[in-house]
């Protein structure tokens, strides 16, 4: 059982430090919702857990599942960029979409919470580099090349759910787009990428990238998981990792205490991979991008995911286990501080474009 001393030492480092989820798919959450009729879905199903964490930084994926592809694809994502928009207009007080280095620090300094958009996948886009340009007028501050599959630009590793190497680079197109993505001033996102792809990547790279919700390999072997090499190739170039919550890609539990509950088993694996990221990336290069699926599974009962009811934390109020756990474990305070926030919060910080540019 976690000790309450540590439980308060959490609260206290979430209120004093930045709070960041690097990898959320609240946008297709949303979408779904309001098409079901559903309104102020943050409001209600999300702000009291941003607030119980202290929540300073969200980043919300824009994705589009296969069935929508290629035919409606650049609709959905249009569509989850604009009902996110629209959600959040009554609590602009509270939570708001950043675009800019100077909108990030305003929220910062106001208390809100602040979403930064980010495509899960260039799919939306076909083979029409140009419209990367409409995406970013929209505020879409960064992307991957790909989710798990193969589209115009990219090929993306297998689902969480399956081990298999799955060949294929970069295409020309892919360069073109990882060009032009430095070239407007967005990150590239790494997680999704095969390992090809994140080879071609750091080939035609000039910029800092990020693995927004990647686990370490060496703790559990999965494909969405990174090698050694990877995660010292995302921290030399001055990027971040962002641990995933989803329980198929921290692996198997190994209880160390019989008193543990099933759920603190799943955290300490969390906090295994933490531990081990840190140790190879360095404690400026790691942080959260939890990935919990949840909701959006349930908004859309008609589709089965694969991550269905695996993620680790409920919602992100509890956040504050996770970091209790970390803290229990011997991590330094100023090491958790930056895991929880701080090193995200600075990356995006410093790649976003200031607004008078």
């Amino acid at each position: 059982m976690l000790e309450e001393v540590f439980l308060e030492w959490a609260k206290w480092l979430h209120r004093e430090n930045m709070v960041v989820d690097a990898h959320f798919d609240l946008a297709a959450e949303v979408y779904e919702r309001r098409l079901a009729g559903e309104r102020h879905v943050v409001e209600r199903r999300y702000l009291p857990h941003f607030r119980e964490a202290s929540v300073n930084l969200i980043v919300s994926s824009i994705y589009v599942p296969g069935r929508e592809l290629p035919e409606s694809g650049l609709r959905r994502a249009l569509g989850q960029t604009a009902a996110l928009r629209e959600d959040l207009e009554s609590v602009q007080d509270q939570i708001c979409v950043a675009d800019s280095r100077e909108a990030l620090e305003r929220a910062a300094a106001g208390g809100q919470t602040a979403v930064l958009l980010s495509l899960e996948g260039l799919d939306p886009l076909g083979n029409d580099l140009s419209l990367l340009r409409a995406f970013y007028d929209l505020g879409v501050r960064g992307a991957g090349l790909t989710w798990s599959r193969r589209n115009a630009f990219a090929t993306g590793c297998c689902k969480a759910g399956e081990f298999r190497e799955i060949p294929g680079g970069l295409t020309d197109l892919g360069r073109e787009a990882v060009a032009r993505m430095e070239e407007l001033g967005m990150y590239v996102d790494v997680s999704h990428l095969n390992n090809e792809g994140f080879a071609d990547l750091c080939a035609c790279a000039k910029r800092p990238f990020i693995a927004s919700h990647s686990n370490a390999w060496k703790i559990h072997p999965n494909y969405r998981n990174l090698r050694d090499d990877q995660i010292e190739a995302v921290a030399g170039r001055g990027g971040v990792i962002g641990l995933n919550a989803c329980a198929l890609l921290a692996g198997p539990s190994v209880p160390e205490s019989q008193a543990a509950s099933p759920q603190e088993e799943k955290l300490e694996q969390l906090c295994r991979h933490a531990e081990y990221l840190v140790s190879k990336a360095g404690s400026a290069h790691v942080g959260c991008g939890f990935d919990l699926c949840r909701g959006l599974s349930d908004a859309t009962p008609r589709i089965r995911f694969e991550t269905e009811n695996d993620d680790i934390l409920a919602h992100h109020g509890e956040m504050i286990k996770f970091t209790a756990m970390l803290l229990a474990r011997g991590m330094k305070e100023e090491t958790a501080a930056g895991l929880i926030g701080g090193n995200f919060f600075r990356f995006f910080r410093e790649c976003l474009p200031c607004s008078e540019q």
